[in-house]
């Protein structure tokens, strides 16, 4: 019995999963083709932050019963459902500073054997990539590495009672930590043989060092889940992927009561009326998106508003799309006089969905540009002059309100203030803007 990469993102694995595929060390599983039979069948699991949670929180009984069993699952992300019992609710680091993000061991684990943390604190010297708070310790869990004086547990390594282990990282996907140094192909390894049943803490510590006893966190928000509605005129409908930067945006207090229906991308067809707006958050795994292209067509028919932000590969699954990916980066504003050049157009400056939105809203780092069909009206453009967001009521009988900006997965990630202060505008002129 091997180990399960769980696929939930669009795209293919890194070049080591698949060659650890071709070498019957792991069998990549499609996310919608996790079963319980499938969990039973294997003795590790891998997990990325693109996790649908409440996908697998439906499958919490066979979870469970594959740890029990004394399976492996090394978890990367943050937990915002109780997908296993003794696993709290992520909580991040409360108004961090840049010395909040210094990674330091707690206890050591073979994992790291010979690896220099400050080569993975930091990407292109910005930090916060490896983590920016934890998923709190369940009880008999061991802090692994920590963030900040207090060393926040980002890491850590748990025995459950009833067996099985859990290593949790709450960032972004540690084989994608160390890039600029080589490290991430040997992470993944190293993740493919813990889970494997490597060498972890043998025997298990009886008095482990612990993180301080205070530490900065903010508290846990409450997110509301799945929301319908049968209120008469236009509601914004949002097809959640589960991932915990959708729950987050579309759940969260913040932003939670300018959604009347929050779905799943699979049942669009069945909850889209003609006059709903359709927004899909950032990020959105593409090929769940794909999958509903005939029912998003139906709707801009129909004369329905489409809302798609960034990373979604909305050219795959939207009409009349010219995009053009580009390389991100996010470390220009390590330079204090530097300046991305994002500009607002003078067409915003009198449009509804941009009130009170200026250049520093739209400005935290770039993934692509498009060219829009003539009459549409854009929005925003890059350094270079080229549509970032735009308004297009041509191509088809609806409108498609389109950006290669994801504000929404920032947020979700609580990483980037800038995209935070981008969504407090323009969720609420969205909401006002269809009502006018």
């Amino acid at each position: 019995m091997s180990t399960i990469y769980l696929k939930s993102a669009y795209g293919k694995p890194s070049p080591g999963i698949l060659d650890a595929a071709a070498r019957g060390d792991v069998v990549i599983v499609e996310q919608k083709d996790l079963t319980a039979e499938v969990l039973a069948a294997h003795k590790g699991l891998i997990t990325g932050q693109q996790l649908d949670q409440n996908a697998l929180l439906a499958l919490k009984p066979a979870l469970e019963a594959f740890l029990d069993a004394g399976g492996r699952w090394f978890f990367n992300g943050h937990v915002v459902r109780p997908l296993v019992d003794g696993m709290a609710q992520y909580r991040p680091i409360d108004a961090p500073k840049r010395a909040d993000f210094d990674l330091s061991s707690i206890n050591p684990h073979p994992l790291y054997d010979g690896l220099d943390l400050k080569k993975l604190e930091a990407n292109k010297g910005v930090a916060g990539f490896y983590g920016r708070g934890c998923n709190p310790l369940p009880e008999g869990a061991v802090a692994i590495n920590g963030l900040g004086q207090t060393q926040v547990p980002v890491d850590w390594v748990w025995a459950r009672p009833g067996g099985g282990r859990i290593f949790s990282h709450a960032g972004n996907d540690l084989a994608s930590m160390g890039m600029e140094w080589g490290l991430a192909p040997g992470l993944s390894a190293r993740i493919l043989d813990w889970v494997n049943g490597g060498p972890c803490l043998d025997p298990w510590p009886t008095n482990p060092a612990k993180p301080s006893d205070n530490l900065p966190l903010a508290e846990a928000e409450a997110y509301t889940g799945p929301k319908s509605s049968d209120k008469a005129g236009r509601r914004i409908v949002a097809p959640s992927s589960g991932t915990y930067y959708n729950i987050r945006s579309l759940e969260g207090p913040r932003y939670a009561g300018y959604f009347d229906v929050v779905t799943t991308p699979e049942e669009l067809g069945e909850v889209l009326r003609p006059d709903d707006v359709l927004w899909v958050p950032c990020r959105t795994p593409a090929q769940r998106m794909i999958a509903q292209k005939d029912v998003i067509a139906r709707h801009l028919a129909a004369g329905g508003t489409v809302v798609a932000l960034g990373e979604s590969h909305s050219d795959l699954w939207l009409p009349a799309i010219d995009f053009t990916e580009t390389p991100t980066n996010w470390w220009w504003w390590l330079d204090p006089a530097a300046d991305l050049g994002v500009r607002v157009t003078d067409t915003a400056a009198s449009h509804p969905l941009m009130k009170d939105i200026g250049d520093k809203e739209v400005t935290w780092h770039l993934h692509g540009w498009f060219v829009p069909p003539e009459g549409a009206e854009v929005l925003a453009r890059d350094g270079e002059g080229r549509a970032i967001l735009y308004v297009d009521d041509v191509s088809t009988p609806g409108r498609m309100i389109l950006s290669s900006l994801d504000p929404m997965f920032h947020h979700g990630s609580h990483f980037m203030p800038a995209t935070t202060r981008f969504l407090d505008r323009f969720i609420p002129n969205l909401k006002a803007y269809i009502h006018a």
